[in-house]
């Protein structure tokens, strides 16, 4: 345990002093904040009671259009890195397993990458519920939604972000990521072939809907149950725990040839 959290906390601290993530963020963050959270003058107390679940997940939802792309671009490098500058090779000769170097990685990866959001997304709650314009309960449903939500499509990106650019060049896996993340979660169905309504859809809109209520004012019926989010929350984590076991063994097997 003393070995993952080392690993966790080396990792953790140098993805969070990156000036590439605070500068990728800082700009989504602004973006988000001026165009969908801050309210115009003639839009106050847009947030009730009522419809609060269905529009903090509308906003969950949104901020996974943008988030996790930047999130994944960044994380593309982090286990790369290692490899490229000898440093696996010097971890591959101490008691380190690659299991927990593996974990340690991927966990301090994601606290990184989730926490200026969560930060983010209550300070700006926050504000709203000074001003007037959104109930305090805002911040409670926003919590609940930045969880089963953000963190599932973080989760599932980083994941492959890490392991991925072991096997193809840094720079393709990045481009080929952001093309597969709209391709994969937001093209419809109907207009193209796509993952998108699938259980290996990753952008939210299965917790959305069977969590949450789907899009406010929504005439039409809800195309996802309780329980197709449920489900849709467990292939996500069955393809993390496949992909970090087949990583398991790449790194294994590098060891092996070493």
């Amino acid at each position: 345990m003393s070995r993952f959290i080392g690993v966790f906390r080396h990792e953790f601290n140098m993805s969070i002093r990156r000036s590439g993530m605070w500068i990728a963020y800082g700009l989504l963050f602004v973006f988000y904040t001026v165009t969908v959270l801050w309210p115009s003058p003639e839009e106050s107390n847009v947030f009730t009671d009522a419809t609060l679940w269905q529009l903090a997940g509308q906003l969950a939802y949104t901020f996974n259009l943008f988030l996790p792309v930047a999130a994944g671009i960044l994380a593309a490098d982090r286990m790369q890195r290692d490899f490229r500058g000898g440093v696996h090779e010097l971890q591959s000769s101490t008691p380190l397993s690659n299991l927990v170097y593996i974990l340690g990685k991927y966990f301090g990866v994601l606290a990184a990458s989730l926490a200026p959001v969560l930060v983010w997304i209550w300070v700006v709650t926050a504000c709203l519920v000074a001003t007037g314009n959104a109930p305090i309960n805002l911040m409670y449903a926003m919590t609940v939604t930045f969880f089963a939500m953000i963190v599932p499509a973080f989760a599932f990106v980083i994941a492959f972000s890490l392991a991925c650019p072991l096997i193809m060049p840094l720079r393709v896996y990045q481009i080929l990521f952001t093309g597969y993340w709209f391709w994969g979660n937001y093209i419809p169905p109907e207009i193209f072939p796509t993952l998108n309504g699938t259980l290996l859809t990753a952008g939210g809109m299965h917790a959305y809907q069977g969590y949450f209520g789907g899009f406010h004012g929504l005439q039409d019926p809800l195309t996802y149950t309780a329980t197709d989010a449920t489900l849709n929350l467990l292939v996500l984590g069955l393809c993390i725990a496949a992909v970090m076991t087949v990583l398991n063994y790449y790194l294994q097997w590098q060891s092996r040839r070493a």
